[in-house]
């Protein structure tokens, strides 16, 4: 599939996620800037949690290469888990932000 084809379908159930709101949940217009910014704060916090979780787990990995003296590779920090698990640390910590 190609990319302009997963554009079209994420506006599309964004357009379907804003009707449902405004008409279903009866969310305002006026506090939508509000959950945009909060959003790309989510995600700056999502970027500084991976590059911290890359970070420490090459440390990890080459330190336990130096202790033991065995080859252990780097790639498997390469999984999408670690993204996922970063931004699911960013929306915890945004919570707890915003609970105060």
């Amino acid at each position: 599939m190609g990319s302009l084809a997963l554009i079209g379908i994420v506006a599309l159930t964004s357009l379907g996620a804003y009707v449902a709101a405004r008409r279903c949940l009866g969310l305002r217009r006026d506090t939508l800037p509000a959950a945009i910014g909060e959003t790309l704060e989510c995600v700056g916090l999502a970027a500084i949690f991976l590059a911290l979780n890359l970070a420490v787990g090459v440390a990890l990995v080459f330190g336990v290469r130096i202790l033991s003296g065995r080859f252990i590779s780097v790639y498997g920090l390469s999984d999408i888990t670690v993204v996922v698990l970063s931004l699911l640390q960013a929306f915890f910590l945004q919570s707890w932000r915003r609970s105060r």
